[in-house]
């Protein structure tokens, strides 16, 4: 799978927010930054976050809607399309971004994203950049799991067993973690080109450990065969990463898993985030 839409450089552009201005018929578009009071971050330099919501416009079913949570929600909604949208009419998609005009908050990401050393660690200098703090992960699901997830979701129909959580980059590293230290706060994830790469030691221990038997958990797991590490020399692998693919399985294998796995033909790292939109939409509507 490969795609044609325009991909950002690895720094990141300004979003275009086009979905704003021109809403699917089926959904209605809406944005907002959410309360740093109730919702964060602590630090006061860092940016609030940002809400982008796509919310069927029919009525909801007995049931409520299943929801889709999208990392990096200012670019997710950048490669969002309405046709994307019109394909999955009673799905509501929350995009949870920053507030910034850019895609991507490149630090503050990695900060919220990126696991802990242990459970309850505090913040630590990233191993790759160490002008940056990492290790936000914790604070950041449990965020998303209570203030972040009340927020989207106030007054609207949702199905609480059907919530999905999609990530690409260090987002799908997010996702990954969410999965393994709070099974059932979500029923499918999306991991989309995991930065197993950041501590693969302690990405290994976390799919060690978790367990998943106790709830029943989808995965869509998925990466291009053409990704390498931004700013690293040389050409691009010819396959994907081999310790990527690895977790994959190691995933797959575990009691209580369903699991999808998908490489994108020619797709680089970037191209994989919108190459695996129309998989988690579907992977979240069913």
């Amino acid at each position: 799978m490969t795609t044609t839409s325009p991909l950002p450089p690895h720094a990141g552009r300004d979003s275009t927010f086009a979905l704003l201005d021109a809403p699917p018929a089926t959904h209605a578009i809406a944005t907002r930054v959410l309360d740093r009071g109730q919702c964060g971050p602590d630090d006061a330099e860092a940016p609030a976050y940002r809400l982008f919501l796509a919310v069927p416009r029919a009525a909801p079913p007995p049931g409520g809607w299943p929801i889709l949570y999208m990392l990096d929600g200012n670019a997710a909604f950048d490669f969002l399309t309405p046709a994307m949208l019109e394909g999955v009419p009673g799905l509501i998609v929350a995009g949870i971004g920053y507030d910034t005009e850019k895609q991507f908050a490149r630090s503050q990401r990695i900060r919220d994203y990126s696991p802990p050393a242990a459970p309850g660690a505090p913040l630590r200098p990233d191993p790759h950049h160490p002008e940056r703090l990492a290790g936000g992960a914790e604070v950041f699901v449990a965020r998303l799991t209570g203030p972040i997830r009340a927020a989207a979701e106030a007054g609207l129909a949702v199905d609480g067993t059907r919530r999905a959580l999609w990530g690409h980059s260090f987002g799908g590293l997010c996702s990954l973690y969410a999965a393994c230290t709070r099974p059932g706060a979500f029923a499918r994830h999306a991991v989309i080109s995991p930065s197993v790469w950041w501590d693969t030691p302690l990405v290994e221990a976390l799919v060690a450990q978790a367990r998943f038997d106790r709830h029943s958990t989808r995965f869509y797991m998925a990466m291009g065969d053409s990704e390498k590490r931004t700013g690293s020399a040389g050409p691009p692998p010819d396959g994907p990463s081999p310790v990527t693919m690895a977790v994959f399985a190691a995933v797959a294998a575990k009691p209580g898993v369903a699991a999808a796995t998908e490489v994108y033909p020619g797709a680089v790292h970037i191209a994989a985030l919108p190459a695996s939109i129309p998989a988690a939409l579907a992977l979240a509507a069913a």
